[in-house]
């Protein structure tokens, strides 16, 4: 039974997800294609895309960078 409600919960999560990356959507579309505010969004969505990009990269860099050598002599 405790099981059953777990999934159910999950259910209503992924529906309130749902409903709020639609909702971000048509947010986001508004001000991109009907308000004055539409080159101010253009950049900050560029600037969003280059930072998260960089940042992947940067943890890409610092995981090579700290991680422990791997033992070259045969087993």
């Amino acid at each position: 039974m405790n099981g059953m409600n777990a999934k159910r919960g999950n259910r209503g999560a992924g529906a309130a997800l749902l409903a709020v990356a639609i909702a971000a959507f048509f947010i986001y579309a508004y001000f991109l294609l009907a308000s004055e505010y539409s080159m101010l969004i253009i950049q900050f969505t560029v600037l969003a895309a280059v930072g998260i990009l960089l940042a992947v990269l940067g943890w890409i860099g610092y995981t090579m960078l700290t991680a422990p050598k791997e033992d070259p002599s045969p087993a």
